[in-house]
């Protein structure tokens, strides 16, 4: 029976060849990397040793070993599930070896920012910059008004440059979306303002302006987990307890505009959301902040 590594490998290279993405490639290139750290401690070297009973324990050793929270466990056995069908469609295996591995539950309610903690992050940012003249505190400023007014997603944000936003006619062109699609999002007047003063500083502080939107002093794109040590750094320099993240922001955008009177059609349309279950979501989680619109705009008043 053929080794778990070349079939790994000959799995990637079905992968590529039917076209999928740099990223969700690199998901499989990790997974496998540390799976295999892991059947190697076991002396599982072969297809046909694979079962549920190793996978579950692969699971259970993230769990336990390397504090894995249910959702990166899901993600694990859907990079795993993946592979076997692929394994039992090749007829490699006469039996998926995540069979019976069930899903961890998730608190799937989407964490949401709350807006003092917003704004102390933003005040801490502008003494910083303020007393420091601190390129990274003005860069760090723009990044988070930026996710907070577009609920652009991390990877997308990472891959913007300045030819990807029309600043006359307020649009952002997103060519690494989700979908894989070009997509375009508007740009409200707060954020083009925003936008135009960073550009001038950029083109002021560099002598130049750098090709990616939010880049390193150096103008080198930043990367996923810069940005997230970005956020990690504000989390404790601002002494924060609740939830701040990238995605946090991309929640709070989505928050914003439903609260703000748009339907869930046009928030689903903005947050480009596939099902407008997804945007639906939302309403349930911020419906105890409802109470005190409720209680301005009460149609008992004056009544009773």
């Amino acid at each position: 029976m053929a080794s778990i590594e070349m079939m790994e490998k000959e799995f990637l290279a079905e992968k590529k060849f039917q076209g999928l993405t740099e990223n969700s490639l690199r998901s499989y290139i990790d997974f496998f990397k540390l799976w295999n750290e892991w059947l190697a401690q076991e002396g599982l070297e072969r297809i046909d040793q694979l079962n549920s009973r190793n996978s579950k324990a692969f699971l259970m050793w993230c769990i336990e070993e390397r504090g894995n929270k249910p959702k990166t466990v899901n993600t694990k056995l859907k990079l795993m599930r993946s592979f076997a069908k692929w394994l039992h469609e090749e007829q490699i295996t006469e039996e998926l070896f995540t069979k019976g591995v069930k899903m961890q539950r998730e608190d799937d309610s989407p964490k949401i920012l709350a807006d003092n903690d917003l704004r102390d992050v933003l005040r801490h940012l502008r003494r910083q910059h303020r007393r420091e003249h601190s390129f990274t505190a003005r860069r760090n400023y723009t990044l988070i008004i930026f996710l907070a007014g577009t609920g652009l997603r991390l990877n997308e944000v990472c891959s913007l440059t300045w030819s990807d936003i029309d600043l006359d006619s307020s649009l952002i062109m997103i060519r690494t979306s989700k979908s894989r699609k070009t997509q375009s999002v508007p740009l409200s007047d707060t954020l083009r303002a925003e936008l135009l003063d960073y550009q001038h500083y950029l083109e002021n502080k560099l002598k130049r302006l750098p090709a990616s939107v939010f880049s390193t002093k150096e103008g080198e794109p930043l990367k996923k987990d810069s940005v997230q040590n970005v956020f990690k750094r504000l989390r404790t320099s601002v002494g924060l307890e609740g939830h701040f993240s990238p995605h946090t922001l991309r929640n709070y955008f989505i928050k914003g505009v439903l609260k703000g009177g748009l339907n869930l059609r046009q928030a689903q349309l903005l947050a480009r959301h596939s099902k407008i279950d997804v945007t639906r979501q939302y309403v349930g989680y911020f419906s105890h902040e409802l109470k005190e619109c409720l209680d301005e705009a009460n149609p008992l008043r004056g009544l009773l």
